[in-house]
């Protein structure tokens, strides 16, 4: 396919993402592609260059698309399925560079890491609005690659986790390889993420009330499990009627922190997976976060 024209010159790096995933990951390869023909459109669709481009990349897409649905490949008809995969591809890639980063191994993998995890923090933004969480990862993965590539060129011995002062610009994308930046495969430890052919969530039925013929209350019976722990270690019993009926976002919510909550836990990330486990406890018995 021919080059980017000048006026999309902004999305090369996506294209070039989309080109390093192709045969190892059809999907994110597939969705960055359709990430820049959504940017593109509002960008420039309007010159001769900017059309020709973009119908191009849009009749390849449909192609690829019709190729990946005989494959059996679900992601691409189906956005909360693609989202849920992107979003796992690229908190793969950030916690991986995080953690190694914070070790103070600051070789090239970890600084491409980070930078190809802010690439697909943004494909994602073509599905919605990005959660809080995310959307910091994203600014901190694109800032974090560009401070360890100038150290990098300046030979600069690089300070190990955040560094940029509260009310500092995000920086831009100069300073980061563009040519020859290749998007590195998700750490091999990993488990591949296969994602549910359709969400699984469903509604639970609202119990129809019976009265009973007479009261039915029995005193509990000695030794009967207590609602709070008594000692270190032993689990909480939560009564039932403190769950919340949750709306379909809220469900969708709960499992997005329980996937974060996964993939911190992967890389012995404790803090973060308790962080994640604890909000999605509250959304469940309180319909928010906090």
């Amino acid at each position: 396919m021919a080059g980017v024209p000048e006026s999309l010159k902004s999305l090369t790096p996506y294209m070039r993402l989309a080109k390093q995933f192709e045969s190892r990951d059809p999907t994110v390869s597939y969705y960055c592609q359709m990430y820049v023909v959504q940017r593109g459109i509002k960008m420039d669709s309007k010159s001769p260059e900017g059309k020709s481009f973009l119908f191009k990349l849009m009749d390849a897409l449909e192609n690829r698309k019709k190729e990946l649905l005989e494959q059996g490949n679900d992601a691409v008809t189906n956005d909360t399925i693609a989202s849920a995969y992107i979003e796992e591809k690229g908190l793969q890639l950030f916690f991986y560079a995080d953690r190694e980063d914070r070790a103070a191994n600051f070789d090239d993998k970890v600084t491409k890491s980070f930078y190809t995890a802010s690439l697909l923090f943004e494909v994602l933004t073509q599905f919605g609005e990005l959660s809080e969480e995310v959307e910091h990862q994203k600014k901190y993965a694109k800032w974090k690659a560009t401070y360890l590539e100038k150290c990098k060129r300046s030979g600069e011995q690089p300070v190990p986790g955040p560094l940029k002062k509260e009310g500092e610009e995000e920086p831009s994308n100069e300073g980061v390889p563009s040519s020859d930046f290749q998007a590195p495969a998700a750490p091999s430890a990993q488990p591949t993420y296969q994602p549910p052919s359709q969400p699984t969530y469903q509604p639970p039925p609202q119990p129809t009330y019976q009265p009973p013929s007479q009261p039915t209350y029995q005193p509990p019976s000695q030794g009967a499990v207590s609602s709070q722990p008594t000692t270190p270690g032993q689990l909480l019993v939560i009564d039932s009627s403190q769950f919340q009926n949750l709306s379909y976002q809220q469900v969708e919510q709960v499992q997005k922190l329980c996937r974060h909550a996964s993939s911190a836990l992967n890389f012995q990330d404790f803090k973060t997976c308790l962080e994640n486990l604890t909000k999605a406890i509250n959304m469940v018995r309180c319909g928010h976060e906090g």
